[in-house]
């Protein structure tokens, strides 16, 4: 059986490693709040075998405690060594226990999530993505009864009235965070500023509509990357009285033409860890998984 430790990073290590995953175009993720990271190594039948770097959170969790996240996890243990993944996840746990956390979570690539699985963690979300050619047309769709506006000032009202509770609702039924966490008053701020005269540019919504009848909201936020423009998906849905007619693919059909027309490139989804058939369309429709979001508690 192996063994694994995990430990604190010495500040000459920290920087060369912040420095070469800099000039890699991969830099440490900034916190934010009243949050505090920590780097630390990784290591294996005494063999150091990467590093990773742990931020946690200082509100409370409903289990008590404080909630620790994985932000970088980069390692040179092969996928499927399961014996070293094993003691490596046991020794993350430990690790952050004794720092007071009764949660971890962390996102993964899906084919590091059965690791994490065995060890107890369940997918809270899942992160699709396609790629978009901004230069070729969208491919061809025939069902194409939904269209998509942006919506007026009163439909943008209705929707943050909504999409507040709807999204901590749903964050809090996958796991992803709880309804009461301090830390989702970041949601409150941008949802106010959905209501401006003149909304972020960067913030997209959508009406979809079938002859003039809306169905279905969207919001997504866009992204400049390298030069090109990502969709990030915040929510996508049907109203209730329109689910069940297959509407769903065709509404997506019609982003996709949307969003061609602007210039995106990446288009980025997450989908929740509950919701099997909106992650099986967005699969049928072309998109991969790119990362599992995981949790356990401790």
């Amino acid at each position: 059986m192996s063994t694994a430790r995990v430990a604190p990073m010495s500040e000459a290590q920290l920087q060369a490693w912040r420095t070469s995953r800099a000039e890699a175009g991969t830099p440490f993720p900034a916190t934010s709040g009243d949050r505090r990271q920590e780097a630390v190594t990784v290591t294996v039948d005494g063999v150091e075998v990467g590093g990773a770097v742990l931020e946690y959170a200082d509100e409370l969790v409903t289990a008590g405690g404080t909630r620790c996240a994985v932000r970088v996890l980069q390692t040179t243990l092969p996928r499927d060594a399961d014996d070293a993944w094993t003691v490596a996840i046991k020794a993350l746990e430990d690790h952050v226990i004794a720092s007071g956390a009764t949660v971890l979570t962390t996102a993964v690539a899906p084919d590091l999530a059965a690791a994490f699985g065995r060890a107890g963690y369940r997918a809270t979300m899942t992160t699709v993505g396609k790629r978009l050619d901004p230069d070729t047309a969208p491919e061809l769709q025939e069902d194409r009864r939904v269209e998509v506006r942006e919506m007026d000032s009163d439909e943008r009202a209705r929707f943050v009235a909504d999409v507040g509770e709807q999204l901590r609702a749903g964050m809090a039924r996958a796991g992803v965070a709880d309804a009461s966490t301090p830390g989702l008053a970041d949601l409150d701020d941008r949802l106010a500023g959905l209501l401006a005269d003149r909304p972020p540019p960067m913030e997209l919504l959508v009406m979809g509509t079938v002859d003039g009848v809306p169905v279905g909201r969207a919001w997504a936020t866009l992204v400049e990357v390298d030069g090109g423009l990502d969709f990030h998906g915040n929510t996508i849905d049907l109203f209730p009285e329109h689910r069940g007619q297959r509407l769903t693919p065709s509404f997506l059909g019609a982003l996709r033409r949307h969003v061609h027309e602007i210039g995106v490139r990446d288009v980025h989804l997450r989908v929740y860890g509950h919701d099997a058939g909106a992650r099986r369309t967005f699969l049928d429709a072309g998109a991969g998984i790119e990362d599992v979001h995981l949790r356990k508690d401790l």
